[in-house]
């Protein structure tokens, strides 16, 4: 989307922290935060995104953390996606880690279109995001939510200043809280998939507790 703007190091918006080490997750747990990101290239080969692409990689399964390789293999079977699995296993492994978990839930979809394309928040308490290829998932800082937004049925867009729009970037590891963050009722991440311009790929991960 055109006044979209994607995040660079050492850049601040209302309720984000960001850094280059993957310690900065935990920073969720803080209360002014809203979304944490951990800034990364993407550790993907751009093959790879491609061929998951070409096949229309469509994933929906329930991680035991306690056996996260045999999993991880059950959900994403094949040698060409072995990568994929690695990093998937690294970022379920964090999740589990910091929030206590025994399992998380593993969404991983190849898009052509947007998947959420209305700004909208999760009911969850807190969710993982990647994009390792095409662009990332867009949010509004809280202070740029007009009211009324997310009112079902109403026209979105010019309800909400362009410029506030934030996006990540592919490879970006992000936490949104959700709705039902334990201290966070009513005031979950507003946020939608990006627009995709004809015949561009995006390969996108989300991680549930």
């Amino acid at each position: 989307m055109m006044g979209a703007k994607t995040l660079p190091r050492a850049y601040a918006a209302p309720g984000l922290v960001m850094r280059d080490d993957a310690g900065v997750l935990a920073d969720v747990m803080l209360d002014p935060v809203q979304v944490a990101v951990w800034d990364r290239h993407s550790p993907l080969d751009q093959q790879v995104v491609q061929l998951a692409c070409r096949e229309k990689l469509a994933v929906k399964s329930w991680l035991d953390v306690a056996d996260l390789p045999a999993s991880m293999k059950r959900s994403l079977p094949g040698e060409v996606f072995a990568p994929l699995r690695e990093d998937l296993a690294l970022l379920a492994d964090m999740m589990a880690c910091l929030f206590g978990a025994t399992g998380v839930g593993l969404r991983v979809t190849a898009l052509e279109k947007p998947m959420c394309p209305r700004f909208h928040v999760d009911r969850i308490p807190v969710r993982l995001l990647c994009t390792y290829g095409g662009p990332g998932s867009q949010w509004l800082p809280a202070p740029a939510v007009p009211a009324g937004l997310l009112v079902p049925g109403v026209e979105q867009e010019g309800r909400y200043a362009a410029e506030s729009v934030q996006q990540l970037e592919a490879g970006q590891v992000a936490l949104f809280k959700g709705d039902t963050w334990r201290d966070n009722p009513g005031s979950g991440v507003v946020h939608r998939s990006p627009p995709v311009s004809p015949g561009q790929q995006r390969l996108l991960v989300t991680l549930d507790i």
